[in-house]
């Protein structure tokens, strides 16, 4: 079952399922618990009548079961399943909660649907070396991917389509586009040029964007390295890891790091990696902004600030003092080595963030940068508490701020 676990202590099941179907019948269904497999005694105890309800046991344990609309006519449910303090235990819900969701199958028949995941990332460390003659820059960069992530959803289709959906601000989904310029339909032809399949048969992509668009973190990269494995699956293309890193590295620096998560170091245009094994968690705060900013727009600065100082420099490497200080988790040691040679021309384009730099400062950051080509601010905590308290701090003075940690897991199908 997708993303099961069986916690400790608490004899909590808590999963995500995704299933494609209309939203109303699904609701009835789950809400009509009598009809349910098994002999528990369910008893709806609670719902609103569209998107939740809470369900009880015979062992008084309870279930509560959330739906969400995500893009491509997909619905996500999740679950938590906790058992009571009385409870004697001893019942299987794990073979309940399957054969739930194959009855939901049986009643509902959804469409056929592939769904993958991919992180967004940051860069802890990244240096920028001078313009080559192509009009492109070598960087040595090291990619932190985070639990902030989008999901894509692939379905045989007449037509390409892009829908998309997410927790982003309207004008930020409204940036993403949804015509064949977007990356994911360029991969959903890639993919079905190399399985064989039929000219007729084409591909609807849905992507759930939770990563900011030209946030510097990586979103565009994320989507289309999630449609690469959604669509590889959707059409049974069976390409191999390799082969399917090989497509991402022609389709953007970022891309090959989506796919393998984790954390790495990246040289040449980013996308050579090599995997640092054993980095601790870390834990961000990340700032967000409505108003992206343009990346070549950013690096043109860059090259602008460094023609006025007659400055040269190198992408060579890493400081691997900063891979020590990752794989030690020691987060005061890894806030003296962050750098980003980007930050600088970023500011320039963008003055006004340098106030939320400050203000995550005074309110706990022990370090703030820019990410990447900005404009989200990144700022590094002591803890995974210290990261909840400055993010609820700057929410609460207006600012757009999560928190999260990494090194997460690259790109997965989901179910």
């Amino acid at each position: 079952m997708s993303e099961l676990a069986k916690r400790s202590g608490a004899l909590q099941y808590s999963f995500v399922k995704h299933i494609a179907c209309a939203d109303g019948p699904l609701f009835l269904i789950l809400s009509d618990v009598d009809r349910w497999p098994g002999n528990l005694h369910a008893r709806l105890l609670s719902s609103n009548g569209a998107t939740e309800l809470t369900v009880a046991f015979r062992d008084d344990s309870r279930a509560f079961i959330r739906i969400a609309k995500i893009a491509g006519g997909v619905n996500r449910i999740s679950v938590e399943h906790e058992a009571s303090a009385s409870s004697a235990g001893g019942f299987d819900y794990e073979i309940f909660w399957f054969e739930l969701f194959e009855m939901l199958a049986a009643r509902l028949m959804p469409e056929t649907v592939a769904i993958a995941d991919a992180p967004g990332k940051v860069n802890l460390f990244f240096k920028v070396g001078p313009l080559k003659d192509d009009g492109f820059h070598d960087v040595a960069s090291l990619y932190l991917a985070v639990d902030l992530r989008e999901t894509v959803t692939a379905q045989i289709s007449t037509d390409y389509s892009v829908k998309v959906t997410g927790s982003l601000g309207d004008f930020q989904l409204l940036a993403v586009p949804t015509d064949e310029s977007n990356l994911v339909v360029k991969v959903a032809g890639r993919i079905k040029a190399e399985a064989g399949t039929p000219e007729a048969i084409k591909v609807a992509i849905g992507i759930d964007k939770h990563v900011p668009v030209a946030g510097g973190m990586g979103g565009g990269s994320a989507d289309a390295a999630a449609a690469l494995v959604a669509v590889n699956a959707l059409l049974h293309a069976e390409l191999p890891a390799e082969r399917l890193h090989e497509i991402a590295a022609t389709l953007g620096s970022d891309v090959p790091f989506a796919l393998a998560g984790g954390a790495a170091i990246g040289v040449g245009k980013g996308d050579v990696l090599t995997p640092v094994d054993s980095v601790a968690p870390i834990h961000l705060v990340l700032i967000f902004d409505d108003q992206g900013l343009s990346t070549p727009a950013v690096y043109r600065r860059l090259d602008e600030i460094r023609a006025a100082r007659d400055e040269t420099t190198d992408a060579s490497e890493i400081n691997r003092h900063i891979i020590r200080a990752l794989q030690n988790g020691n987060p005061f040691e890894i806030a003296e080595l962050l750098h980003n040679d980007l930050e600088e021309a970023a500011i320039s384009l963008r003055p006004d963030l340098k106030i939320k730099m400050t203000t995550a400062l005074q309110h706990g950051a022990i370090r703030v940068m820019v990410s990447g080509s900005g404009p989200t601010i990144l700022a590094l905590a002591a803890s995974e508490v210290a990261a909840m308290q400055i993010a609820r701090s700057l929410n609460e003075l207006g600012y757009n701020a999560i928190a999260t940690s990494g090194p997460a897991i690259g790109t997965q199908l989901v179910d």
